[in-house]
């Protein structure tokens, strides 16, 4: 990242969220965490200071132009007091922008205001129970028929599935028996021929993830986001902005984690010394900090070349790898800290980590982050990932 100061604009974001996130989110974080039911008021209040839609354009954003860092600003604050409200937002974030820059008018009037104004849900689905990371595996498929599409196939580990109306879908495009490539489709979850069924997680539980079944699902041509086979340039280029905002969800939750440790061992008397003197204590506190911060300052470099139009997928996959590495690691040690309290319910450690551990996963493990890199740093026969 070239340049480290925030503009106004984006120190306002992050001051009003922060602002709204510590007095108003943070103390209900606990009770919202453990529940299944989705927050929608307080999502809603997420959506009344103009987050949801700062990444849908021009007549969407209250800044008046996409600026990805200050998205970044504000789900790191938004995590910082609750984890989960500000996972719910990438979501909407991602799908508006799909939405804004290649739905049809049709579907950009039915759907985009009432998402960003926190009212309604799209989800995504992409995984399936034979492809995860690898997108050209889809089975999938949207037959062209008369004037739409016939989709047939499953979509696995879907969040918010359950709190949904519709899902944005790939699929591989069929017409006159060829094979046209991977399309997307906005599905409307109240069409005929699908089925849901839930899937219980240890955490993420007011979101939740869910498979969906769909059957002969069909859906009019302007559904189609986008141009037909055009997904991999159209949407998935999306996850190079999706990826350090998830990582930051991580920070962010981790990052008040270090600070409610760092006031109990201040206060906390052992040997007849507050904890905060011995190193065994100090010391893991100054490492965590610092991987922190440099996790955070990997998301904030992918986040500002995107901003500049510069290629960051390389950025992007770096920041997904080390962020959740490192905030999960902060989390576990945090929970160590506070003793026997730590590993009680009541207090909250316990269930941030078990938030924390899932965005290792979403949008790609480490692994997967890892042969993106080094398919970006060293050429595509480097590694054998190289068809999308």
């Amino acid at each position: 990242m070239s340049v480290f100061g925030l503009t106004e604009d984006q120190l306002a974001i992050r001051n009003a969220v922060r602002t709204f996130a510590r007095a108003d989110l943070a103390p209900g974080y606990l009770e919202r965490a453990t529940s299944t039911e989705f927050p929608w008021e307080v999502h809603r209040q997420v959506a009344g200071l103009g987050v949801l839609g700062m990444l849908a354009g021009p007549d969407h954003n209250p800044l008046e132009h996409d600026d990805y860092v200050a998205a970044g600003l504000a789900i790191e604050e938004l995590a910082y007091a609750d984890f989960n409200v500000a996972n719910a937002v990438i979501p909407v974030m991602l799908m508006s922008s799909l939405i804004a820059a290649h739905a049809s008018p049709a579907i950009r009037d039915r759907w985009l205001p009432p998402l960003i104004a926190g009212e309604t849900y799209i989800a995504f689905g992409l995984t399936e129970p034979h492809s995860g990371s690898d997108a050209t595996a889809l089975r999938t498929t949207a037959v062209a028929d008369g004037d739409g599409y016939l989709l047939t196939g499953e979509k696995t580990s879907v969040t918010m599935l359950g709190h949904a109306e519709a899902m944005i879908v790939t699929a591989q495009t069929v017409r006159d028996g060829e094979n046209r490539g991977v399309s997307t489709f906005l599905v409307d979850l109240s069409a005929d021929g699908l089925a849901k069924s839930d899937i219980p997680d240890t955490g993420w539980k007011p979101m939740g993830r869910g498979v969906l079944h769909l059957d002969g699902v069909r859906v009019p041509a302007d559904a189609l986001i986008g141009a037909e086979g055009s997904a991999f340039r159209s949407v998935l280029g999306g996850f190079d902005f999706t990826r350090p905002l998830l990582a930051l969800t991580g920070i962010g939750c981790a990052q008040s984690c270090l600070d409610l440790t760092a006031d109990y061992v201040r206060d906390r008397v052992a040997f007849g010394e507050p904890l905060s003197r011995f190193e065994g204590v100090s010391f893991p506190l100054a490492e965590h900090s610092t991987t922190l911060e440099a996790a955070r300052l990997l998301c904030y470099s992918a986040l500002w070349r995107r901003n500049e139009g510069l290629r960051h997928t390389a950025e992007a996959a770096m920041s997904k790898w080390y962020g959740p590495l490192s905030a999960s690691a902060a989390v576990k040690d945090c929970l160590l800290l506070h003793g026997n309290y730590g590993y009680a319910t009541e207090y909250g450690l316990e269930q941030r980590l078990r938030d924390v551990m899932a965005v290792e996963i979403a949008d790609g493990t480490a692994q997967i982050q890892k042969i993106i890199i080094a398919r970006e740093r060293y050429g595509r026969d480097f590694v054998p990932y190289s068809k999308a």
